[in-house]
C-alpha cells in the first residue's frame, strides 16, 4: 500500500528524532507499514534530507515535451510571418506530432510562454468602408466635445430569440462516472431549428434610458414604418430621458438614412447625426452594440425560469430592461469619443482588439 504525503511527513519527524525503521513501525502497529518500505524513507531522508524528495532523473520522463516537440508546436501554433490564419490547432498539432492536446497546450504556456486569446467576430471592412470610418470618425471627433457627448441620444434596433444560441465549448456539465450514465435533463440543451424571436428598438443617453419598444410582429422595418411607428416613440424618449438640446443617433440602415426618416428627424429633433455622418458598419461605436445589447443577453440567459413563447419572451426582457444598471451605460457612453480616437489610430480598420 503506497504511503500517503501525511504518513511520509510522520516517518521523517520520527527519524529525525532518532529512531530506526523497527521502531517507527512499532509506534504505529495499526498503520500496516512493511519494514523493507520503512528501511528505504529512512535511507533517502538520511541522504536528502526529506521523505519525499526524488532522485534526479527520477518518476516519469518527459516523453511529449522533448525539444524536437517544442520546436514543432512553437513552428506550427502560430501564423508565419505575414501570413494570417496558417497556423494550426492544438488538435491538429497533436495529431500531426502523436502527442495529447493537453501536452501541445502545456508547451506553448510552459516551454513557449504563450497566451491563448479567442477569436472575435467581426464585420468585413472594405477599403472603401475603411476610409469612410476614418474619415466620418474625423469629422466627429471635432464635432461631439465630451459634453456634448452626454447630449447624444444613441439607438438601435436589436433581434431576441426565445432559444438563444448556446456556446457548447464553454457550457460543461460535471458529473462522475460516464456520459451515457448521466441525467438527459442535464446533458441536452434543446433548441428550436427556427426559433421564435422578437425585434426590439430603444435609445440611452447619459443619465437616462428610453422604454423597450417592441416592433409589430411580421413588420418589415423600412422607411415607413421606421419613420411613422419607431421614430415617434424614440424622440418621446428623449424629451422625456435626455436634454432639450439631444442629438440623436441612428446608424445607416436603410430605414434610417432613408429619405423620408432624413427629412422627418429635421423637422422634430434639435439636431441629429446625418446618413453621411455615422461611420458605416460600425457596431464597435454604438453603445447599444458594444455593452447594452450583450448586457441584456446575458442577463436574459440567466433568467429563470425560461420564456416559453413570445409573450413570455416580451415579459422576461421588459424585466430586463427596466432592471440595467445606468452607470456601465453611462460608462460606455463616456468611452464614446476614446472609441472614435481608436478608430482614427487603427486608420479606420478594426479596433476592438487593441482596447
Amino acid at each position: 500500500m503506497a504511503l500517503s504525503l501525511e504518513d511520509k511527513m510522520r516517518i521523517q519527524t520520527l527519524r529525525e528524532q532518532g529512531l530506526g525503521a523497527k521502531a517507527i513501525r512499532a509506534a504505529y502497529p495499526h498503520k500496516g507499514w512493511k519494514l523493507i518500505t520503512l528501511k528505504k524513507i529512512c535511507q533517502r531522508i538520511d541522504k536528502t534530507g526529506s521523505a519525499v524528495e526524488r532522485k534526479v532523473g527520477s518518476g516519469r520522463p518527459k516523453s511529449a515535451r522533448t525539444a524536437a516537440n517544442v520546436a514543432m508546436v512553437h513552428e506550427m501554433i502560430c501564423s508565419q510571418e505575414d501570413e494570417p490564419g496558417t497556423s494550426k490547432s492544438t488538435r491538429q498539432i497533436a495529431g500531426e506530432l502523436g502527442i495529447s492536446a493537453t501536452s501541445v497546450r502545456t508547451i506553448a504556456k510552459a516551454d513557449l510562454g504563450l497566451s491563448s486569446f479567442r477569436r472575435m467576430p467581426v464585420q468585413v471592412i472594405s477599403e472603401a468602408t475603411r476610409l469612410k470610418r476614418l474619415t466620418r470618425s474625423k469629422q466627429l471627433i471635432r464635432r461631439l466635445t465630451a459634453q456634448k457627448t452626454k447630449k447624444v441620444f444613441f439607438t438601435d434596433e436589436k433581434l431576441f430569440y426565445v432559444s438563444p444560441p448556446v456556446n457548447s465549448q464553454n457550457d460543461r456539465v460535471w458529473s462522475a462516472g460516464r456520459k451515457r450514465d448521466v441525467n438527459p435533463q442535464r446533458l441536452l440543451v434543446q433548441r428550436a431549428k427556427f426559433s421564435a424571436s422578437v425585434m426590439v428598438s430603444a435609445g440611452v443617453c447619459y443619465g437616462g434610458k428610453g422604454s423597450l419598444h417592441f416592433v409589430a410582429e411580421k413588420a418589415k422595418i423600412n422607411a415607413d414604418y421606421y419613420t411613422n411607428n419607431l421614430l415617434p416613440q424614440l424622440i418621446e424618449d428623449c424629451n422625456n430621458v435626455a436634454p432639450k438640446d439631444f442629438i440623436f443617433q441612428q446608424d445607416g440602415a436603410p430605414a434610417h438614412t432613408s429619405r423620408l426618416a432624413q427629412n422627418w428627424l429635421e423637422q422634430h429633433t434639435p439636431d441629429f447625426i446625418k446618413k453621411d455622418e455615422w461611420p458605416p458598419n460600425s457596431p464597435d461605436l454604438n453603445p447599444l452594440d458594444f455593452h447594452v445589447w450583450g448586457a441584456m443577453l446575458e442577463r436574459y440567459q440567466a433568467h429563470t425560469p425560461k420564456p416559453k413563447n413570445k409573450a413570455e419572451l416580451k415579459t422576461v426582457l421588459q424585466a430586463v430592461w427596466d432592471d440595467l444598471p445606468q452607470e456601465p451605460i453611462d460608462r460606455a457612453i463616456l468611452s464614446f469619443r476614446s472609441r472614435l480616437l481608436a478608430c482614427i489610430r487603427a486608420q479606420g480598420d478594426h479596433f476592438e482588439h487593441l482596447l
